[in-house]
């Protein structure tokens, strides 16, 4: 493949923090795992719980692993500033403050002294729905060392959808809306949140992207993979964990996987026409310890996708799903072994949106 600048800055960059990780004895790393969690429950849905047992099942293996556990902003700061990390750092998230977070994860968590992040819809904890936390709950949990609150807008909605009759201008400040409401709740009640956004349903495009980087927030959302030096810290990864990938032979390999460094060349966004059927995805992977050859990417609910060098030489790969995309959401995963270590793998993941055939949108 041939040299170009962000390439260069890649080589640099991994140079210096393999340099500073020999001059300060210890392994330093530019990358990051964030998992996502919602219910710590036997009793809630399986697709978006897991169970007591299973959470304490995945601490035990971190700290036998001998994972570095660091609050999730701190993570982006460090990777926004170009600062290195520990080698197998992880941070700990949970979306929507259930109740569980608070019964069954905290003291989990607090028994290790191990920080974690909880997003927070703050209208769901306003009108007191059943199943979620109260803001006594959250304050304590923001008085605790360690724990943050973060910004999941005031009513979860569907960001990149517009109401009927709504023009650009009315949807753009009702999304800001949304963000800064919930930033001002959470304020209010329980302290200042950390400057981070968790899109709801981990769905965005361009433009809700461009409002969270207005606002001057970091972003993530629920496309997989960890998140590394190049990034878009506006919308970084994290691997949702719940029962269907909940097994440790499941969760091992993403805990110690690595940034896929691609460039996405095509399309220009994630929202798709609701006449598309087999969008195709064209990256440029960039250079680094891994196989290209053997890069391999699965579309959600189909399974290995067809892969196509459109500029081997340049690293150009466009990718396209066997079959027809379903309204909703679709990821792309693409992944590629290392070609260093055993068992680790290069990981890069793309979220698709697509409504119903009609136009209209789809149901949660």
């Amino acid at each position: 493949m041939s040299s170009n600048p962000r390439r260069a800055s890649l080589l640099l960059l991994f140079a210096g923090l393999l340099a500073g990780a020999l001059a300060g004895g210890a392994r330093a790393a530019d990358h990051a795992v964030v998992l996502m969690y919602h219910h710590v429950d036997r009793d809630t849905p399986s697709s978006t719980s897991v169970t007591p047992e299973t959470f304490e099942r995945h601490l035990d293996y971190l700290e036998e692993q001998d994972f570095t556990v660091w609050p999730l902003v701190r993570v982006l700061r460090h990777l926004d500033r170009g600062e290195s990390l520990p080698e197998k750092t992880v941070a700990l998230t949970f979306d929507d403050a259930y109740e569980s977070v608070y019964t069954e994860a905290f003291p989990r968590l607090r028994r290790r002294g191990w920080p974690f992040t909880v997003f927070v819809s703050t209208d769901y904890i306003d009108k007191g729905h059943g199943g979620y936390l109260g803001w006594d709950q959250l304050r304590e949990l923001a008085a605790e060392e360690g724990v943050d609150l973060g910004n999941h807008t005031r009513s979860h909605p569907h960001l990149v959808r517009r109401r009927d009759g709504e023009d650009e201008s009315a949807w753009r400040e009702r999304v800001r809306g949304e963000i800064r409401g919930a930033r001002e709740r959470l304020a209010a009640e329980a302290g200042e949140p950390v400057p981070v956004f968790a899109y709801p349903y981990g769905e965005y495009d361009r433009e809700v992207r461009a409002i969270v980087e207005g606002l001057d927030l970091y972003g993530v959302g629920q496309q997989s993979g960890p998140v590394g030096a190049g990034s878009d810290l506006r919308a970084a990864p994290r691997f949702p964990v719940a029962t269907p990938y909940a097994d440790l032979d499941d969760l091992g390999p993403k805990l110690r996987s690595r940034p896929l460094p691609v460039t996405v060349l095509a399309p220009e966004d994630r929202v798709l026409a609701p006449e598309a059927q087999r969008p195709e995805l064209r990256l440029r992977l960039e250079e680094g310890p891994y196989r290209a050859g053997a890069l391999a990417c699965y579309a959600s609910g189909q399974g290995r996708m067809e892969r196509t060098w459109v500029d081997e030489a340049e690293g150009e790969v466009a990718v396209r799903p066997r079959e027809s995309l379903r309204p909703g959401r679709t990821k792309y995963n693409c992944t590629a072994p290392s070609a260093e270590e055993s068992g680790i793998f290069y990981w890069f993941s793309y979220l698709w949106i697509k409504p119903r055939p009609d136009g209209s949108w789809y149901q949660e």
